[in-house]
């Protein structure tokens, strides 16, 4: 029965993220789903349906892909899930975005934090700048202002308004990237995290070198030796 509803599911999220084109498409969400399913391997206590469908489900109500909201809980009505399983699905998905949880989330339980490790997993690494910069070109956001560098006390209510002057494409590697490796939950989650954080900061030194940009060189091992 889970196994068909998952199934199911896998199609309904095709069709929600289909089209879209800021890095919260349907591979996204596969990836996310195949983290989640990897960090399950190591969590036996965890309820394996509810993590795979929140994983699933996560950003079909993210305010990028679905303003109004509400679409979760229609599907979720429609799939005739158990009482107990859409709380607890709810309660994944309400809870582990980056600008609700911050940079040191406190999950309640164990699901939340794998779904919530596997989905900041993919903000990471190669993926992780790739998706930054393809949010960065769909939403006509600059891609880097060498006068101006990050806001390292912006709070979560400055850091979701996308017309602040330090809203950039750099800028939002230090804004939000840069500080996942510090949320992680799981074990599993933090060996990987480390890997991706790693090539993102030589990724960053590259693009500062590339331009002769010693200041932000500069900031760059600042910022790494402060954490």
């Amino acid at each position: 029965m889970n196994n068909d509803v998952v199934k199911d599911t896998i199609d309904f999220v095709a069709s929600v993220h289909m089209n879209d084109n800021s890095g919260h498409d349907f591979d996204h969400v596969m990836r996310v789903y195949g983290n989640a399913c990897e960090l399950l391997k190591n969590c036996k206590d965890a309820d394996n349906f509810v993590v795979e469908m929140s994983a699933l489900l996560h950003d079909v109500d993210d305010r990028k892909i679905n303003p109004q909201g509400g679409m979760v809980e229609k599907y979720i009505e429609r799939a005739n899930l158990s009482e107990k399983d859409s709380i607890n699905i709810m309660n994944v998905i309400n809870s582990i975005s980056f600008s609700k949880s911050g940079s040191k989330p406190e999950f309640d339980t164990i699901e939340q934090k794998i779904v919530s490790d596997a989905d900041k997993l993919d903000a990471i690494g190669a993926i992780g700048a790739i998706r930054t910069i393809a949010y960065g070109l769909a939403s006509g956001r600059e891609l880097f202002n060498k006068e101006i560098f990050p806001d390292e006390n912006l709070t979560k209510e400055e850091y979701k308004n996308p017309n602040r002057k330090t809203n950039n494409t750099i800028n939002h590697f230090f804004d939000k990237l840069l500080k996942l490796k510090g949320a992680m939950q799981t074990e599993a989650g933090r060996q990987e995290a480390q890997k991706r954080h790693d090539f993102m900061v030589c990724f960053l030194r590259q693009f500062f070198a590339e331009q002769q940009l010693s200041d932000w060189l500069e900031y760059l091992d600042k910022y790494e030796n402060r954490k």
